[in-house]
């Protein structure tokens, strides 16, 4: 099994960035990093000590790997430019099935980090579940051994799988965050500090690492607080779209049953 050593990272966000990051501190060698944009494609290449283009054609085409950590909507547009040689090519969607690859590859697969990412924040890759999945047996090996130098959570599951668990992870991160924002915005608009509820939000979030959502589900939705709900209903008339999500959710949780 030819291990994986030298690796072209195709994209220059976020999970791009933190994975390129991850790979360099464990002693991968960064081939060359590209991008659409010639100055992020820099910077990323300037941080791995590593080389770039805003080219596809001018990709090198003598890497072990070459990780393709770009939208959805830009995958097949950017892989169909690429010579990859045959040499093993994933991407990093949540979403993409392993079968959009195929054409332009002998020997290609997925490597999703399920987590959340931005460049002005650090994370602990070893902490990061690594999702694996390819079209062959030597092929999920080589990905296996690059993955547990990152970390040891890692899972083999198919594209279907994979579909279900980045819809699950929308609503426990994107959909989370989004509420986030709204309390920030109703905080704000009335001259509160939103760090006042910052301990609220930490401990929820710690709370769902030793009880089930379910088991930890608070407020006045839970208690069937009529009284209460209404009277949050009426203080959002001036956020009418925010009304609709405070009823809609408020109606789930009452109906909430996962026996």
């Amino acid at each position: 099994m030819k291990e994986i050593n030298q690796i072209v990272i195709i994209g220059s966000g976020n999970v791009a960035t933190h994975l390129s990051l991850a790979l360099k501190e464990v002693e991968k060698e960064i081939l060359q990093v590209y991008s659409r944009t010639a100055a992020n494609a820099k910077i990323l290449a300037g941080n791995v000590e590593a080389n770039f283009t805003t080219e596809p054609e001018e990709v090198a085409g003598n890497a072990d790997l070459y990780i393709i950590a770009v939208s959805d909507d830009a995958l097949i547009q950017v892989a169909e430019r690429i010579n990859f040689n045959n040499n093993l090519v994933v991407h990093t969607s949540g979403s993409a099935t392993i079968d959009v690859l195929k054409n332009f590859s002998s020997n290609y697969g997925v490597f999703y980090p399920l987590q959340t990412f931005s460049k002005s924040r650090k994370v602990d890759f070893s902490e990061i579940p690594v999702c694996i999945e390819a079209n062959n047996i030597e092929n999920i090996e080589r990905l296996k051994s690059l993955a547990l130098s990152l970390t040891d959570k890692i899972y083999f599951i198919d594209s279907e799988k994979r579909r279900t668990l980045h819809l699950a992870a929308v609503f426990a991160s994107n959909f989370s965050n989004f509420m986030y924002s709204i309390a920030q915005k109703i905080v704000q608009d009335n001259e509160l500090d939103f760090d006042m509820l910052k301990p609220l939000i930490q401990e929820t979030a710690e709370k769902v690492q030793q009880v089930l959502p379910e088991d930890a589900q608070t407020g006045p939705a839970k208690r069937g607080d009529e009284m209460i709900m209404k009277l949050h209903v009426e203080m959002l008339k001036d956020y009418p779209e925010y009304q609709e999500l405070y009823r809609i959710l408020s109606e789930g949780i009452g109906k909430m049953d996962f026996d």
